[in-house]
């Protein structure tokens, strides 16, 4: 199933649902040529590039119903290709970042809150995994490429942040947004298994391929 269709079907299943309420689910179309050329031109990976052939940027709202715990929502913020490729001074990186910090060259992809991102790295030295860039500490890899990453967030209804989940995962350690997820996604979504969600990452971490 192509992206677009991914989203739409996620889209459905959460307005079916009468525990959570859906503020915003919305998806537009597919990034201008002329921009998708410019970004090429910049060395955005070519996975990247083929996503925003069939959407250019995807955002998501929702929160629990009458939920004990006030974080339990969803928030996703696939940025267009143009606000991809833009220069992100002052919010990445500032005046004063060593003009050889690898952090000169990322590009968030999904802002999905004020305090985070998850994005990609244009230096050819990096791979084509993405990173979540929680701005208080160091992007961490999350050994996911793009349609890896779309994969499952969809799986995670983009539960704010799922990406600390992935940590979690990888790190073996747990966190608080890791627990949250682990108790209130099955009381949400009656078909979500926790197992089937760390096993699907498992099976798309770029380092297991």
């Amino acid at each position: 199933m192509e992206t677009r269709k991914k989203f739409q079907a996620l889209k459905k299943e959460l307005g079916d649902l009468n525990n959570i309420q859906v503020n915003t689910c919305e998806l537009t179309f597919s990034a201008p040529k002329k921009v998708r050329d410019k970004a090429q031109d910049m060395g955005i990976p070519q996975e990247i590039l083929s996503f925003y052939e069939n959407s250019n940027g995807f955002e998501l709202d929702w929160e629990m119903l009458s939920s004990p715990d006030p974080d339990v929502l969803g928030r996703v913020k696939i940025l267009s290709l143009g606000e991809v490729i833009q220069d992100w001074k002052d919010v990445v990186y500032f005046e004063d970042t060593e003009l050889d910090d690898p952090i000169l060259n990322f590009r968030p992809f999904d802002f999905f809150v004020d305090e985070a991102c998850v994005g990609i790295y244009l230096e050819e030295d990096f791979d084509n995994s993405l990173y979540l860039y929680q701005f208080d500490s160091d992007p961490f890899r999350l050994d996911l490429d793009i349609f890896g990453y779309i994969e499952l967030l969809i799986a995670a209804r983009g539960f704010l942040y799922w990406q600390n989940v992935i940590k979690s995962l990888k790190t073996e350690s747990d966190n608080s947004e890791a627990e949250r997820f682990r108790v209130f996604m099955p009381q949400i979504f009656s078909n979500f298994s926790f197992e089937e969600f760390s096993n699907t990452y498992e099976s798309l971490r770029l380092s297991k391929q």
